[in-house]
């Protein structure tokens, strides 16, 4: 059981490696807090993907 948890962890740790290079390249449109400006930001593959927003340390994963 304590091989399928170090497993799991290490798969995400990758994934957001790997997501954390996308955003470098990518970005997107997104909405402000009034919802009327609009700016952009780098996105990761969550966001361009499946349009869940996930702010955190400055981009959009």
């Amino acid at each position: 059981m304590k091989n399928i948890f170090i497993g799991i962890l290490i798969v995400i740790v990758v994934f957001l490696i790997i997501d954390f290079i996308y955003t470098e390249k990518n970005t997107c449109i997104v909405a402000g807090n009034t919802g009327w400006v609009q700016r952009e930001a780098k996105c990761g593959i969550i966001k361009n993907q499946f349009d869940i927003d996930i702010n955190l340390f400055g981009r959009y994963w």
